[in-house]
């Protein structure tokens, strides 16, 4: 019994002498005035692995002068392997105006272990992804246009717009034309949309036009923007075609 209390002891004291030398090394990377004080004070805090000293080594990586001392810093915080310096560290690697820092803090990030992945929520059944719009008639410019006023138009109606899974949405420009008739211009737009469960099975196959009108002749470089109103309208139509089919199943 005699020898588990000594054991015991021991460890208590131990224990207590790390935790004053943390503390004293935490003070004096705070405060101490010397650059070789400072720095050995960051390399003491790595040996000891605490994670209580990964506030003040943060904070001199954002906050110190000297580079000697947030190289210190940020492999002390590589040692320590706590993800809350992930921020710091990054933010180091990508700005402080020293090169070497730069560096330990791209090692100190390699060190830390990795985040956890996000697991992909799982596609609710309004739930659509959108692929690319298909249509030679047009250009790139004018599809990402259909494609963007699509997923607007879903989200307003309460559907989830997801990078994949639940409902696919095969959209396409037909055409997309742009004519002066009795001294106006017109632009006529005409779409289709398809709509494919996971199953393979099609849900929906719609088409959808739209027309508009400006007085006089629109200038060249504003013609894009008249396209992507009468694209817009198309894509409003066809949302609102896709949500009452869908209701009525």
């Amino acid at each position: 019994m005699k020898r588990l209390g000594v054991a015991a002891l021991l460890a208590t004291l131990a224990a207590a002498l790390a935790a004053d030398i943390v503390e004293t090394a935490v003070k004096a990377l705070r405060s101490d005035p010397s650059l070789k004080v400072r720095t050995q004070a960051a390399l003491v805090l790595g040996q000891r692995k605490s994670p209580e000293a990964v506030p003040a080594l943060s904070e001199a990586m954002e906050k110190d002068d000297a580079a000697a001392v947030r190289i210190a810093a940020a492999s002390a915080l590589g040692k320590i392997k706590d993800p809350k310096a992930r921020d710091v560290l990054e933010r180091a690697r990508q700005k402080d105006p020293d090169e070497a820092v730069r560096t330990a803090a791209g090692k100190a990030l390699e060190a830390l272990e990795p985040p956890a992945p996000i697991p992909a929520p799982t596609p609710s059944p309004n739930a659509f992804s959108i692929q690319e719009p298909t249509g030679s008639a047009v250009g790139a410019a004018d599809r990402r246009a259909f494609k963007d006023a699509l997923a607007r138009h879903l989200a307003d109606r309460g559907f989830a717009v997801v990078p994949e899974g639940g409902m696919t949405l095969k959209p396409s420009v037909n055409s997309l034309t742009v004519k002066e008739m009795g001294g106006r211009t017109v632009i006529d737009v005409r779409a289709g949309l398809l709509a494919v469960e996971g199953s393979g099975r099609m849900a929906a196959m719609l088409e959808s036009g739209a027309k508009l009108s400006a007085s006089g002749r629109v200038p060249e470089s504003k013609v894009p923007q008249y396209s992507a109103k009468a694209l817009d309208a198309a894509a409003r139509t066809l949302c609102d075609d896709l949500a009452s089919r869908l209701a009525e199943r």
